[in-house]
């Protein structure tokens, strides 16, 4: 299993926790480009726009059962595990609480507010790309999810 972190929001960075709020509460977690790039299962990893490369992993590495730690200003949000396969939809359906044409869905949905109630308390962890793996234990994020499924299983 692999740990995540991303954000869920279009480049408005004012809306960043309602985006957040509205995608887990409609069960979905995704991400979009500066332009349509098409299904990334079928689109070209080459093709992809250089800032946004890292995106790919969303539709080839990230798997059901991951853990996904979602940020909004610097801060994390949720906690969300994957539960779906990687889906593509050409036009983005608002109804549905999505603002992204690529997407998973998401189950197990914690809050950061929940988990640690003192807001004056919370330290920033930077997210400043869309979607990032994380590949050390050692991270602040990594911990930060290690600790929290910890508690929720205590």
């Amino acid at each position: 299993m692999t740990s995540w972190r991303m954000q869920l929001h279009p480049k408005f960075p004012g809306g960043s926790a309602r985006h957040a709020a509205e995608s887990l509460c409609a069960g979905f977690v995704g991400l979009d480009f500066k332009w349509d790039v098409g299904d990334l299962c079928r689109a070209k990893y080459d093709d992809l726009p250089a800032e946004e490369k890292n995106q790919w992993a969303f539709a080839h590495e990230m798997t059901e059962g991951d853990h996904v730690l979602i940020f909004a200003h610097h801060y994390p949000f949720a906690l969300a595990r994957i539960d779906g396969p990687y889906n593509y939809i050409r036009q983005p359906v608002p109804e549905l609480g999505v603002w992204f044409r690529h997407f998973r869905r998401v189950a197990a949905v914690r809050y950061y507010s929940d988990f640690k109630t003192n807001a004056s308390a919370w330290k920033p962890l930077i997210m400043t790309a869309t979607l990032t793996p994380l590949r050390s234990n050692e991270s602040g994020s990594q911990q930060l999810i290690d600790n929290w499924l910890v508690e929720v299983e205590e």
